[in-house]
């Protein structure tokens, strides 16, 4: 199964998802692939394949083949980023590539993606065409957030952003799979408020906000500094607890999938 892991907010803890999300799948017998698509290489740091001469970006350019950018550690396999990306939107849309620039990710996912139980992209914070790239291969998108107002109105930029995906291409039973509530502070008002409002937008985008919420914690600030996977740097920890939680709610979700 192959799962975009997106926001157009930055801030939300999007790669620290993605990387726990893989890191716990593994742990629990799974075979996973994580690709980092974004160009501030965030995830790619932290399994330090950052420097890595074959990356996604040189499977894009035909430069190499995605099986020599798979690099494989003690828990999963990665595929790594490149600054290069950053360039990307005006890059692919020209050429041949103007052709298939919304295929290019699938593409390259169809000749591996048999090999995996579960595929975890991690994109860029914004609506690029790496993210739509991303979210065209994907079975699924899976979307952490912030109890806060800007994060519900960007979950409806991104609503129409699948909808189009599922209006102008063929892949259409790409779906929200779930919302993820990070950096949760449970005592204040305002982050309880703002967590019923978004349980009712949920409703009306047909899809759930994930019953384990992801409380907020140094641990993540602590982990990315040091380049680690709260998971493994904090194993025993109450906000690690929180996203093993919520791993156990997505694995019973996608399990009918594999």
């Amino acid at each position: 199964m192959i799962i975009t892991i997106t926001n157009n907010k930055g801030g939300v803890g999007k790669s620290t998802t993605a990387q726990t999300l893989a890191i716990g799948l593994a742990q629990r017998g799974y075979k996973v692939l994580l690709i980092d698509l974004d160009p501030q290489c965030s995830t790619s740091n932290t399994f330090k394949v950052d420097t890595q001469p074959n990356n996604i970006y040189q499977v894009l350019k035909g430069n190499c083949s995605i099986t020599d950018a798979i690099y494989t550690n003690n828990y999963i396999d990665l595929i790594s980023s490149s600054l290069e990306l950053i360039n990307a939107d005006d890059e692919f849309k020209k050429g041949a590539y103007q052709y298939k620039m919304h295929k290019l990710i699938k593409e390259q996912l169809d000749l591996i993606k048999d090999r995996y139980n579960y595929i975890i992209i991690d994109t860029p914070p914004n609506l690029s065409l790496l993210t739509t790239n991303a979210i065209y291969s994907s079975d699924a998108v899976l979307i952490p957030m912030i109890a806060d107002i800007y994060s519900i109105n960007g979950l409806k930029v991104i609503y129409q952003q699948i909808a189009d995906i599922k209006e102008g291409t063929d892949n259409k039973d790409v779906y929200i799979m779930g919302l993820l509530l990070t950096h949760y502070k449970a005592q204040t008002l305002l982050n309880q408020s703002l967590k019923d409002t978004l349980q009712e937008i949920s409703e009306q985008i047909h899809t759930k906000v994930y019953k384990n919420v992801i409380r907020d914690s140094v641990i993540f600030s602590d982990s990315q500094a040091s380049n680690n996977v709260c998971l493994l740097k904090y194993p025993n920890h109450n906000a690690t607890a929180d996203y093993l939680g919520f791993i156990d709610e997505f694995i019973k979700d996608t399990k009918k999938s594999l």
